[in-house]
């Protein structure tokens, strides 16, 4: 009797073998690019640097350190947080301000003395600026950017 592998001959346990493996190229080539179009990363993390999805009139504080950032092609969707070093008072009128003058609706503009957020819209283009407190000198601010 031929060796076995769980009750099955080892001839066919090596046919088996080779169809999975021949499926799974099948499955990958099928998947995979084929030199026809670009690939493109549907999230893209990053930090440092105001993602280039960012409105070019976007109000951005002068003495911002910009932190981790995100950017959602899928979604049209783009995140990025801010640090300043200000008071969550001044952070709040910064934006508030900024926003109205480079023609930016706020939609809504509410919160407490630790957090506060606002909801900004412009065209297609709608947002959230929701800044935090660490400490009574320095505020952070996650900017959320949605274009339909």
């Amino acid at each position: 009797m031929p060796p076995s592998i769980h009750g099955m001959s080892m001839e066919a346990g090596g046919r088996r073998l080779a169809l999975i493996a021949l499926a799974l190229v099948v499955v990958v080539a099928a998947c995979g690019d084929d030199g026809g179009s670009e690939s493109i990363e549907a999230i893209v993390f990053g930090e440092g640097v105001i993602p280039e999805s960012v409105p070019d009139d976007f109000p951005i504080p002068a003495n911002a350190v910009v932190g981790t950032t995100l950017v959602d092609k899928i979604n049209n969707r783009t995140e990025f947080r801010l640090t300043l070093q200000a008071d969550i008072t001044a952070t709040i009128q910064f934006f508030q301000v900024g926003l109205v003058n480079k023609g930016y609706v706020v939609d809504s503009s509410d919160g407490t003395a630790a957090e506060w957020t606002l909801r900004f819209s412009d065209g297609t283009l709608t947002g959230t600026v929701f800044i935090t407190s660490p400490s009574p000198e320095i505020s952070a601010a996650v900017v959320s950017v949605n274009t339909s």
